[in-house]
Order: C-alpha cells, then sequence, then structure tokens
C-alpha cells in the first residue's frame, strides 16, 4: 500500500504575524492567571492581621503589675509608702482620682491625637523617620499607646525590629482595651526618676500629695518627667529638670518668672506611727491603700509625752516604755507607741511594746470587782478583810508588805490589797476571773489550773492591747468589743456582753478617788476625774497605769525589753505621773465631758445610804453613814454582823439574858472578828469585847454568828517530815474567832489536844499519815480542815 504524504499550504507573511500575535496574547493571558493572587495580598494581610489583633493573647498592660502599699491616717495624710514586690514606687491611681485639667495637659505634651489614632499616628511615626535620615529630630513618632506597649513588655526600641513589635503591639492594645484603660495605665507604668513609677508615687514622693492635690505648676512639672526620666528626675537642684519646665511654661503661658517648687525626695517619705504601720504592711497582701484609724495629733502627743518622759529617767535606768490610745466609743486606735524610740537599737525600739505579752500586775483587779458586783458578792462599801490568810498553800501579801484589816471594797480596790481581792477572785462562780477574760480576748498560754489565784496578782500575761480592750469594755456597758486599727472594719465584729451595764459602772466609780492630782480639765473647762488602775509585776519589771480618761481609754507601759529590773518601775510611782501629763494634754486639747459622772438612763442602780464602817445597809446602829452605790435584787443585803445591840446588867455589868426595867439597858457593841480585832490594837485602836453573859444565862451565850477559821495547818498543803526529826517536828495549830470567844478547842482525828485562845498557837507532835483537824469555839461553832503529813524520803 502506498504512503500517504501530507503537505502543508504555503503561508505568506501576513499569516506569521497573526500567528505571532495570537501567541503573546496567550502568554500574557497565562502570565496574568499566575500572578493575580497579587491582587488579593492586601486582603489577605489584612484579614490576617485582623485575624492576629482577635486572636493573640494580649494581656491587660497592668496585670500581674505589683503595686505599692500606702499606710494613711484617719485624716488621709501619709503614714508610710511601701516599696513593690519590684522594689519600686508605684501606687494604683484610677484615671477618674486625676484630674481632667493633668490629663489633658499630658495629652497636649505628649499625644494631642490620642483619642483619634488606632494606637500609633502614622503622620507622627513619618515626621519622625523624617527626621531621623536628615539628621533633623523634629517631634518624636511614639504615642502614649506605643509607651504603654514598651512599658508593659520591657521593649528596648533603639532597633527597627523592636520598633515594628512595639508598633504592632500599641494597635493590638488599642483593639483590645479601651482608651480610657491604656491611659490608666500609661499613668501608673509612666517612669518618674529612679525607681518611681506612675503618677500616685510621684505626686507623693515629689510632693507629698495625691495627684489631685498637685497644683497646676506641681503637675505640669510631673508631665516633663517621663521623656526624660534619668534627666528630668524632680529635685530643686536638677537643672535639666528645672529648664524644662520653665521652657514649657514659657511656651504654654508666656511666664518668664517663676515661682520654685518645695520638691521631696524618697528620704523625705514619712515614717508615722513606725510600729503599727511596720504591722499593717507585713500582713499578708490585702488592699494597697490602707486607711488606719490613728489621729496624727493624738500620735504626736504620746510619742513626745513618751520621748521625753523616758528621755529624763535614763540616768535611773528606765530607758523605754509603751502607751496605747483607744477611742472607747468606736475601739477605734487612735494613737500607738511601741517603744520610746523605734530608731534605738540599744533599748531594741523596733518591739512593740503594745503588743508584748507582760505581767500587768494589778491592773486586772477591776475586773474581779465588776464580776463580783455582778454576782451580788460586795456593793463599793461592802467590808472585806485584809489579813494574812492562806489560799491552798499560797500566802499572798501586800506590795507595802503591811495589811490595813477591815477596809471598804472600793479602797482596797483603789489601794489594791491582794487579799481582799484573792478572796473575792476564790468566791466567783460562773463566770470566774479566768473565764471572763478569756472571753474578753485575753489569749492565755496555759490553761486555768496552771494560774491558779496567782492571777489576780498578775500571773499570766497580757498584751496591752488586750488590757486597752478589757477596760473599754467596763466603759461600753459591759460589752467587748475587739480594737480596730483600720476605717471600714469592726463595725460587724462580735460584740459580746460580758458583764452588766451596772456592775460596769460601779467598777469604773469605785476607781474614782476624788483626789484633785486625779482629774484634768478639758478643753471647755469640764473637769474630768481620772479613774485608772495601777499595777507593779513581780521583780520590778513592769509598771502600769491605764484607765479611762473622757471618751479614751489610755494605757501606760514602763518597762525594759530585756526584762531588766529596776526599783522606779512602780505603778504609782513611775507610770501614774506619764500618764496623768498624757491626759491633761488630751483633755486640754478636745471638748471632753465625763460620761460616768451619773449612770445613764434606764441603769438599775441608785445610791443608797449604809454604814460607813461596814457597809451594811441597816444604819440604825451606825455612827457615821456613807452614800454608796447599790444595784437593786444584785447587791447583797446580810449585814456584816460588826454592830449589834446587847443587853447589859448596869449592875453588873454584864450581859443580861432578857430585859429588866431599870436593871438593864441595850448598848450598842463592835463584834471584830478576832484577826481583825488584833489588827485593830496593834494599830492602837483596840476594841474592847463584849462583856460575858451574866451565868444565869446558861447556853445563852451560843449566839449565831461565823464559825472559827482556821490559819494553820494551811489548806491543801502536804507537810513533810525529816527522816532525822521523824517524832520530834511539831505542827503549828492557829485560828482566828467571832468577836466574844474566849477559848478554842482543838481536835485531831476526834482526840482533843487541848484550848487556846483565838490567835494563839498550839503545837501538836506531826504523826505521818492523814488527819482530820477539827476547831469548836466555846459558842459550839466548828471548823475542820484535812490534813496531810509524809515522810520526806
Amino acid at each position: 500500500m502506498a504512503e500517504k504524504t501530507t503537505i502543508d499550504p504555503p503561508q505568506d507573511e501576513s499569516g506569521r504575524k497573526g500567528a505571532g500575535k495570537a501567541l503573546s496574547r496567550c502568554t500574557l493571558c497565562a502570565v496574568l492567571r499566575k500572578r493575580r493572587w497579587w491582587f488579593l495580598l492586601p486582603g489577605v494581610v489584612l484579614a490576617l492581621f485582623m485575624l492576629w489583633l482577635q486572636l493573640a493573647p494580649c494581656r491587660h498592660p497592668l496585670e500581674d503589675v505589683s503595686f505599692s502599699r500606702v499606710v494613711r491616717d484617719s485624716k488621709g495624710g501619709l503614714m508610710r509608702l511601701s516599696l513593690s514586690k519590684d522594689q519600686k514606687y508605684r501606687v494604683y491611681t484610677r484615671l477618674a482620682d486625676i484630674p481632667p485639667a493633668a490629663v489633658d495637659a499630658v495629652l497636649r505634651y505628649e499625644d494631642r491625637y490620642y483619642w483619634h489614632h488606632p494606637g500609633v499616628n502614622a503622620l507622627a511615626l513619618v515626621r519622625a523617620g523624617y527626621g531621623l535620615l536628615t539628621g533633623k529630630r523634629l517631634m518624636g513618632g511614639s504615642t502614649i499607646t506605643m509607651q504603654v506597649a514598651r512599658l508593659t513588655y520591657g521593649l528596648e526600641t533603639g532597633k527597627i525590629g523592636a520598633k515594628l513589635r512595639q508598633i504592632l503591639l500599641a494597635v493590638q492594645l488599642n483593639w483590645k482595651f479601651s482608651k480610657e484603660e491604656i491611659l490608666e495605665a500609661y499613668f501608673n507604668l509612666a517612669p518618674y526618676g529612679g525607681n518611681i513609677e506612675g503618677l500616685g508615687a510621684a505626686s507623693i514622693v515629689y510632693f507629698h500629695k495625691t495627684p489631685e492635690e498637685l497644683t497646676p505648676g506641681e503637675s505640669m512639672s510631673l508631665m516633663l518627667v517621663p521623656q526624660n526620666p534619668v534627666q528630668r528626675r524632680p529635685a530643686q537642684d536638677n537643672q535639666h529638670f528645672t529648664a524644662a519646665l520653665h521652657r514649657l511654661e514659657a511656651a504654654w503661658h508666656g511666664r518668664k518668672e517663676h515661682a520654685p517648687l518645695r520638691v521631696y525626695g524618697v528620704g523625705d517619705l514619712p515614717f508615722a506611727a513606725p510600729h503599727l504601720s511596720t504591722e499593717l504592711l507585713q500582713q499578708p497582701q490585702g488592699d494597697n491603700l490602707l486607711r488606719t484609724t490613728i489621729d496624727p495629733a493624738s500620735q504626736k502627743k504620746i510619742e513626745r509625752h513618751l520621748r521625753l518622759f523616758t528621755a529624763r529617767q535614763r540616768a535611773y535606768g528606765l530607758t523605754n516604755g509603751a502607751v496605747l490610745l483607744v477611742h472607747w466609743p468606736s475601739m477605734e486606735v487612735r494613737a500607738l507607741a511601741g517603744s520610746a524610740n523605734f530608731f534605738d537599737d540599744g533599748i531594741m525600739g523596733q518591739m512593740d511594746g503594745t503588743r508584748a505579752r507582760r505581767s500587768p500586775g494589778s491592773t486586772l483587779k477591776p475586773f474581779i470587782y465588776a464580776l463580783a458586783l455582778d454576782q451580788g458578792l460586795i456593793h463599793p462599801l461592802t467590808l472585806l478583810a485584809d489579813t494574812p490568810r492562806s489560799f491552798s498553800g499560797y500566802d499572798p501579801e501586800n506590795y507595802d508588805g503591811s495589811f490595813r484589816g477591815p477596809i471598804g471594797a472600793a479602797n482596797a480596790l483603789r489601794s489594791s490589797r491582794n487579799v481582799p481581792a484573792i478572796a473575792l477572785a476564790a468566791r466567783l462562780k460562773n463566770p470566774n476571773f479566768y473565764g471572763l477574760l478569756r472571753s474578753a480576748g485575753v489569749a492565755f498560754l496555759s490553761e486555768e489550773n496552771h494560774y491558779g489565784l496567782s492571777l489576780v496578782l498578775g500571773g499570766a500575761e497580757v498584751s496591752m492591747r488586750e488590757l486597752a480592750g478589757l477596760y473599754a469594755m467596763l466603759a461600753n456597758k459591759g460589752i467587748w468589743r475587739p480594737l480596730r486599727f483600720l476605717h471600714g472594719t469592726g463595725r460587724e465584729d462580735t460584740a459580746l456582753p460580758l458583764l452588766s451595764p451596772e456592775a460596769a459602772f460601779v467598777t469604773l466609780s469605785m476607781l474614782e478617788d476624788g483626789d484633785p492630782d486625779r482629774q484634768v480639765r478639758s478643753q471647755r473647762g469640764a473637769t474630768l476625774p481620772l479613774r485608772l488602775k495601777t499595777g507593779t509585776s513581780n521583780g520590778f519589771r513592769d509598771a502600769w497605769a491605764t484607765g479611762i480618761v473622757g471618751p479614751y481609754v489610755l494605757v501606760v507601759w514602763l518597762g525594759n525589753f530585756d526584762n531588766r529590773p529596776n526599783p522606779l518601775l512602780v505603778g504609782a510611782i513611775s507610770a501614774v505621773p506619764l500618764f496623768t501629763q498624757i491626759a491633761r494634754e488630751l483633755a486640754a486639747s478636745e471638748p471632753m465631758q465625763d460620761h460616768f459622772s451619773e449612770p445613764a438612763h434606764g441603769l438599775n442602780v441608785e445610791q443608797i445610804e449604809v454604814c460607813a464602817a461596814t457597809g451594811d445597809l441597816d444604819t440604825s446602829l451606825c455612827a457615821d453613814t456613807a452614800k454608796t452605790w447599790f444595784i437593786p435584787g444584785v447587791s447583797p443585803l446580810a449585814p456584816s454582823g460588826v454592830f449589834r445591840s446587847i443587853l447589859i446588867d448596869k449592875t453588873t455589868g454584864l450581859r443580861a439574858c432578857m430585859p429588866q426595867e431599870g436593871r438593864t439597858e441595850v448598848q450598842t457593841w463592835e463584834f471584830w472578828p478576832t484577826d481583825l480585832a488584833q489588827m485593830f490594837a496593834r494599830a492602837g485602836m483596840p476594841k474592847p469585847e463584849p462583856p460575858p453573859f451574866a451565868p444565869e444565862c446558861g447556853d445563852k451565850n451560843a449566839a449565831s454568828g461565823n464559825p472559827p477559821r482556821i490559819v494553820q495547818p494551811k489548806d491543801g498543803l502536804v507537810y513533810r517530815l525529816s527522816l532525822s526529826d521523824k517524832g520530834h517536828e511539831k505542827l503549828a495549830f492557829i485560828a482566828h474567832a467571832e468577836a466574844g470567844v474566849k477559848h478554842l478547842h482543838w481536835f485531831v482525828n476526834g482526840s482533843y489536844l487541848g484550848s487556846r485562845a483565838p490567835g494563839e498557837i498550839l503545837l501538836w507532835q506531826a504523826v505521818p499519815g492523814d488527819a482530820e483537824v477539827r476547831v469548836v469555839d466555846d459558842a459550839g461553832r466548828a471548823s475542820q480542815r484535812r490534813l496531810r503529813v509524809r515522810v520526806s524520803q
């Protein structure tokens, strides 16, 4: 089969050109088809950028930023400014707390288009770039938002890459947060020289003011600093700072004359009430603004008095003390000086004496009497015995080493007699002394049985703050509330009614002694009694004076933190003068009034007339009477039995059994127990014993009265015999009895030992073992006590 050959027809020149044009058009279309994405690229980039703005994480500029804590007094004055966690002075300031004029001035100076641009001012960036290229610095291109981005992320913007990142972050911040939030962040992060950041800290450090208190000149001076915080750090001797301020004032206001600004530094920051402010700043992080209840005027008064007093006493070894002032109606602590000098290491001045636990001496005794009033054991003139006594082997003595015999309750309290207070404490029921103190916030370190009756004499340590709370309870009608150190706290705290209002009022009245030296005059001339109680710890290590001055509880403590004793550390000798000095100045500076001269309306108390010598309500046999406060239905009614009417046979002088006209007469006689009668005799005021009954009276002399009181052997003690003295050691038996008793008869396990007059000693040959000791007076009244005798090994 023959091969078929195909021959293309010939083409002319024009045909070739047409084919070439067609080929070119196809190639262009292909190129266009391949590069059409370039037209979409701006849209894609914009979409990705918007997606990044929306989804990329962006923390708030103030997130994780630590701030200083500001401690202010009750008047708003600065007491203390702390460093932040990163050692900056940085005070959180709300935008609303910055005056609008100051905000407008900063925006005018730093970023006049702030409210309009998206975080970056493109025109300003172009202008800044042009200036950089030409070597002419026309104006900075950084907006406030860009500055916040730099400060938030710690950017070094000297390089192009870092500057671009700053721009992107500024746009992101502007997208995520409001203009107000960003501006507030700027005012809290802007550098103001050294470790001072933010307008709040700068206004406090440099001008001792809050931002809203700044004058226009002060506000303008601070506005200049963030642009160059190193050179323009505010100081009166910084020429860069003053020159920049003068240039700006000339440009804005046309002023060439300038009044100098008073500029402070970090070293000038206040350090007021250092013990309290340090304590508050050491507490777990809470509010950055701590508004205390401290009254600056009162704080200065007590600090000055304490410093001067201890300076005068330094030569005598008394170097330290503490003072606490509490406004009892509100329980606010108005002044607190924890030591005589916070900065004196020689006296351990940084220790806070108001928090230290010390022996209170007799300052707790008023609360024994308050409980005794509440439980119907006494009224202010109830007769108590200040005589040697033993309480389960505990033999208390008085500070002066003496005993006064019969004494009224109020007098016993004011003069700090130990035996009457301990005797009352032993009679208290529910609550007892320990229970009351524990309910009133005293943080005992041990249980009740550890202290026993020594608690009455300061056997348990308390703090000044606890003591102030107790005395405020008396002023607040027996209601205990905790102390308040900060404003806005404490009103919702528990209020515990621990004493009746009547007992609280009467206890305060018992602390008033009428001594002109214990009175102060208020600003308007009112005379105020100082209702106070002193205290001296065992070994002369603590001297106290605590009491009520108008609307205040004032607590004064003097001592040494190293616990050195000093014979000057006696409450009445050293603490009372300082207490009185402070009280007088406080009263003179305020229009105080006496809140306790009369009982409050509705209080169930009345003044009644009683026998001055015994406190008996029946005054028919008593020559001298006195008025005292009485709580109807609570205060005791039983007579003391001291004053009695007896029949005397005028012929024989003996006591008659029955009245006989013309032969007998009624006489009033004082029947004092033998121990008190002996004290009267030693004081040169012997009390004659009542005459004996006539023989025909028989057993009529078995009159009612108290049984004998055994003094020896002591209750609760175990008596020890040594092996060498076994069979030779003797124990003394002593008892006291009612007036008129001539003989006391002693028995051991029912065996009669003999008789002695009241107060005389009977010796008994000690025998190991347990025995019952019994004493019977000649009226048949008896007492007994368990005796334990052991042989020492």
